[in-house]
Formats: structure tokens, sequence, C-alpha cells
């Protein structure tokens, strides 16, 4: 199950937010009655549903809840009729929900005491629009109007009645995950929905920059696939701009334990053949930004060092089919690939052999 349909799932099943050592209480009926029906609640997290309480209505079809709220960040639950649908609620803790449930199936019903529940109604209703334009131009005003609550969650990750999404992961979309997810993560940094949600909005945007890349390379006047990736200063530094030297593109990470020992090696050659036409155009795979820079100003390096701070999803690795690191491959004067993972101690002679 992907990260999408999980976040689907979660909106569908239902929404609420607490805090710590406080409760959500919940009074509610469901107006078809003479049946006792049972209603299970489940607490919904991005692995998957897990079972809170269940509560059996009476003969009028009445029923009470209290939620007790254990965390400070907001969590997803769904109030499930058995044999029927579910309530979707976004509530804030310390709330007093007042349910009114038309019948078993869940699809009509009134809800007060909590204005996130209405706007998930509310959102919800959106989704039910036939028009497919008007849907997605309805979704765009309420995410632009509620993006730092999690009702915006709804129409972005929720399948409308015609079993489509609204938005997809097109560069005009991704600007409503994004603005979404600026505004949760700024006020709910732990939650794991809003993580989720960064996530997404990270693939997306590393999906979009291998397209680049790869569109890039179509008319590249090169043998090997470049790179256009920031240095240490920020500048944009492409791996053809080195054409016609001896290259060694080298992938590294500032926390491997034996990078001091390489690096130390790969000076040695360095300075001895850069005045000949030897460069060496050095990736990190790190995600922390002074954590890199502070590895490279301690080793005084060189030669050119690049980081995207995407770690291991970088485009770079997709587009070189790095499996592991370190990883180094050789390119000739003419652009040419002509080895691959060149032992440390066999860099000078290789090198030396091609220049």
């Amino acid at each position: 199950m992907t990260r999408k349909q999980i976040l689907a799932l979660t909106v569908a099943a239902g929404l609420l937010v607490g805090c710590s050592g406080s409760g959500v209480t919940i009074r509610g009926e469901i107006a078809e009655g003479g049946k006792k029906r049972t209603i299970v609640v489940e607490r919904i997290v991005p692995a998957g549903a897990r079972f809170v309480d269940s509560v059996r209505t009476d003969r009028h079809g009445k029923f009470n809840l209290f939620l007790e709220q254990t965390s400070s960040t907001p969590e997803f639950y769904s109030l499930r009729i058995a044999g029927g649908g579910s309530i979707p609620l976004l509530t804030e803790a310390a709330e007093k929900v007042v349910l009114r449930i038309a019948d078993s199936t869940g699809a009509v019903y009134e809800v007060s005491g909590s204005e996130g529940s209405a706007l998930v109604q509310e959102a919800n209703g959106i989704l039910q629009e036939a028009d497919p334009i008007a849907r997605k131009q309805a979704a765009a005003i309420f995410i632009s109007q509620h993006t730092g609550s999690l009702a915006a969650i709804v129409p972005l990750y929720q399948i409308a009645t015609d079993g489509s999404f609204l938005f997809t992961d097109d560069a005009t979309d991704v600007v409503y995950f994004r603005m979404v997810s600026d505004s949760l993560n700024a006020r709910y940094p732990g939650s794991p929905y809003a993580q989720a949600l960064a996530a997404d909005v990270q693939s997306f945007d590393n999906v979009a920059t291998a397209g680049r890349m790869v569109e890039a390379n179509r008319d590249n006047v090169v043998s090997f696939p470049d790179l256009d990736m920031p240095d240490v200063l920020g500048k944009r530094r492409k791996l053809s701009e080195l054409t016609g030297k001896v290259i060694l593109l080298s992938f590294t990470a500032s926390n491997l334990p034996e990078l001091k020992i390489l690096n130390r090696e790969l000076t040695e050659v360095y300075e001895k053949y850069a005045a000949q036409g030897f460069e060496v155009y050095q990736v990190s795979l790190d995600a922390n930004k002074a954590q890199w820079i502070g590895s490279v100003a301690e080793q005084r390096l060189p030669w050119i060092s690049v980081c995207d701070l995407r770690g291991g999803d970088s485009p770079a690795v997709k587009l070189y089919n790095v499996q592991k690191i370190p990883a180094n491959f050789l390119i000739d004067r003419e652009g040419n690939i002509v080895r691959r993972n060149v032992a440390s101690t066999g860099i000078e002679g290789a090198v030396k052999e091609l220049l």
C-alpha cells in the first residue's frame, strides 16, 4: 500500500486531534433507532488501522464515547458503524462533539461542537461534486483557506465519487501538497501524518528532478549522464563543465567510516595530477548540510564537492545506478566512462594512463 493510499484511508476513516492529558467526549445518536448497533473506534496510523474501543448504542440509537488523548500532536480515528459506514471527525482535545446520524450508512449526519469536524464534512461534500472541473476548483479554494487544518488533507488524498484523485503529482498540483505540508509541519512538527505528507512532497520533488535530469541528458553532448548540483557555497556545479579533463566521479557520505582515509589517498593523487588535467567531482549523499560542510572543511578537500541534501534519495543515485558507497566512475577526456569502482590503490595508475 502506498503512502497516498494510506492517507486516503486515513481521511476516509475519520480524523481526531487532541492534546496530552485530555480527551474527546462524543455524544451521538443514530436516528434510525429500534436496533442496537456496535460502533468501533479505530486509530489510523500511517501503517494502518489500530483498534481503540467499541460501544453499543441503546435501543434508541444513542451512544456516548470518551477517547483519551495521549499525544500532543493530531491523531486520526474512525467511528465505524458495524454493518454500515463510518463517520469522519477532526476534533481538538476537550471538545464535546455531538453527532446526529441519519442511519447506519453514515452518509448523512450532523455534527456540532467541533469546528474541525465540520470542515471535514465540508471537504467530503466537495468530493461529491459530479463536475470534475468544478470539484477541483472548489477543492483548491478549500485548501487555500484551510492550509493549517488537517481537514486540508481530505481533498489532497481522498478519492472522488468517480474513483479519481483530485490532485496528482503533476507540477501544478504539487503546489497544493507543498502548501499544506509547510503549514502542517510548522504547526505540528512531530506529527507522523504531517511528516508523511512532507515525505510525499519530497518524493514528488525527487521524481521531478530526475525527470529534468533525464530531459537535460537527451541533448547531452557528452557520453556520461550530466549532473548539476550545489557546492558548499551554494553554487551550481555541472559535471559536464569538466569535459576535456580526466574525471573521477565519486559518491560518498560524511558518515562513511573509511571516508577520511579514502580522501587522504585521493588528495595525494589529485595534488599530483590536477595540473595535468585531472579533476574530482565528489557527490556526498548527506541529508545534514552542517555535517556535510563541516566534513569538507575539516578535510580541506581541494576538488569539487557537491550535495543536494537528499541522501540516498538523490536523483544522482538513480541516474548512475549507485547500489552502495563508496562508488566511483572514471571518465576519460572524451567523456567516456571507462572504469567503475576503481580501488583506491589503483586510482593513480588508472588516471596516469588516461592523462
